[in-house]
């Protein structure tokens, strides 16, 4: 019976391991083509018509799950849409006094605090080898977008760290809250969606924009909000939960990684033995951690 019960817990922790890697794959790949769309569009347009179509396109497809769950979920959808939100908007507005090098270490530090939070209020068992994967995945992310440079920090910075806190605020909510709202993740992505848009709608009316549509935009926002966010996040909601705040916390430290991979690949990007390290050492912090945390669950059975 314990072999039985070894099994089924393989089984149920690979499906989301698979999808969660899948959907940082995914995310990945919106970093090359954010980087296409902002040469024609202002950033906070590119956020807005992204989550304004999500928005739309959910009402379309899931209105009658949305009608039945939206009061009974409001609570908990406001809180994810507004850390999801803040994290956006926090984002974008440090681009404006910070390289572009230093926002995406910063951001991606979201991975390390999400675990440290995890810890505070989940309770979560924090082992040495879950420490010391952090340490890794740090200085990978470190090198791999710095390059090994000394960090300075000024108020864009500043307001970057707002958004990795945001962030990573975003993941320790998806694990509580999905599992207190079971059945009903389309509705509080639907809501993340919609507080993104109120929070950007402000930005973008006061702020200056002379956006140039053009096909290969509206291709790219469709995909953007359809897959990326739409199809990304209701994965996130469902099964997050399943392995983790942790867990998860390093399979999206991956993401850093399969942005370079796909603007190699799409932008024809090159990168240096020292950011090469990085992505190496992110790569390994998380295989390592899933291992031990995959082993940990077995022993514990």
């Amino acid at each position: 019976m314990g072999g039985l019960r070894i099994e089924k817990n393989s089984q149920s922790k690979f499906l989301p391991l698979l999808l969660l890697s899948l959907l940082v794959v995914v995310w990945g790949t919106t970093f090359p083509i954010e980087k296409i769309m902002l040469e024609t569009l202002s950033p906070f347009s590119l956020n807005l018509f992204r989550f304004l179509i999500a928005d739309a396109v959910m009402l379309i497809i899931f209105f009658p799950s949305i009608k039945r769950d939206f009061l009974s979920v409001w609570q908990s959808g406001l809180l994810l849409g507004i850390t999801m939100g803040a994290g956006f908007v926090f984002q974008t507005w440090g681009l404006v006094y910070t390289t572009p090098a230093k926002s995406g270490f910063i951001t991606s530090m979201y991975v390390v605090f999400a675990p440290i939070l995890s810890f505070i209020f989940e309770k979560t068992k924090v082992s040495v080898h879950t420490i010391l994967a952090l340490i890794i995945a740090t200085s990978g992310i470190y090198l791999t977008e710095l390059s090994g440079r000394i960090f300075e920090m000024n108020f864009g910075d500043f307001l970057t760290f707002l958004c990795a806190v945001a962030f990573a605020f975003q993941v320790l909510l998806m694990t509580v809250l999905t599992k207190k709202h079971e059945g009903k993740e389309i509705t509080l992505t639907f809501y993340q969606f919609l507080v993104i848009t109120v929070f950007n709608l402000p930005f973008y009316i006061f702020s200056g924009h002379n956006d140039n549509w053009n096909l290969p935009d509206v291709i790219f926002i469709l995909y953007m909000a359809i897959v990326a966010s739409i199809i990304g996040i209701i994965i996130q909601a469902k099964y997050q939960k399943r392995i983790g705040t942790v867990s998860s916390s390093f399979i999206y430290a991956g993401e850093p990684v399969m942005a370079t991979v796909f603007s190699v690949l799409i932008l024809k990007s090159t990168f240096s033995q020292t950011e090469i390290i990085g992505f190496a050492m992110i790569t390994f912090a998380a295989i390592w951690a899933q291992l031990f945390n995959f082993s940990s669950s077995r022993k514990e059975l």
